[in-house]
């Protein structure tokens, strides 16, 4: 179980509210270096903000309907945003230039991830497939039929083999016992352990080799 949230001591104290979006914020990323923020809206738009001045850097636009994730690529150098306009983007995140469109999802993309690699980005839909491409042609290297449900959250492990990218292999599948709705995933920076979210308002820790629930946290 959590500490009550009473007992928890902070220092955290409000830097700044960065408030140009005109829609609903839906996601907000942390640049590799942790000195810029990335935010991806329902108002189709994308934005890079300063995290010391709070100051906006880039506006990035071109989406037809709002956005659902953004992802920054390992290096920094480059930035994905998944749309209900069925599409990928990517972008070059100093100059905020669109370099390549991906399409082929058949419905709304939910979220992206870059390998650690980055030259491979995965992409979940409302479709049930996860699709991965290739970021230098923005061309579809596989269609994975991952799930029977919408693809609400994708992640890569340290080293970006937890997905067989040349076979498209399953090589682990994770079931809580009553089965809820996942709605995000992430793995620790060791690659042994997955957190995941679900929406009866719980969290899992998960030994990835062995497939066991560790702890439960609700």
């Amino acid at each position: 179980m959590f500490a009550d949230q009473q007992s928890v001591q902070t220092s955290y104290r409000l830097k700044c509210t960065i408030t140009k979006h005109e829609r609903s914020v839906a996601c907000v990323r942390f640049s590799p270096d942790g000195t810029r923020l990335a935010t991806a809206s329902a108002d189709k738009t994308a934005r890079v903000w300063s995290v010391e001045t709070g100051s906006e850097q880039l506006l990035l636009q071109g989406h037809e309907q709002g956005i659902s994730d953004v992802a920054w690529s390992s290096c920094g150098g480059l930035l994905a945003t998944a749309s209900d306009d069925k599409t990928i983007r990517l972008w070059d995140a100093e100059t905020g230039v669109q370099l390549r469109t991906c399409e082929g999802h058949t419905n709304y993309v939910f979220c992206c991830s870059f390998n650690p690699h980055d030259n491979i980005l995965a992409s979940g839909s409302f479709d049930e497939t996860v699709r991965l491409w290739d970021t230098r042609s923005g061309r579809c290297l596989r269609e994975l039929p991952a799930h029977s449900d919408p693809v609400t959250a994708i992640d890569f492990n340290y080293d970006g083999t937890l997905l067989d990218t040349t076979t498209g292999q399953c090589l682990k599948t994770l079931i809580p016992q009553d089965n809820p709705p996942v709605s995000f995933v992430r793995f620790t920076p060791n690659g042994r352990f997955l957190l995941t979210c679900t929406l009866d308002s719980r969290l899992a820790l998960w030994d990835y080799k062995s497939g066991r629930c560790l702890k439960s946290y609700e």
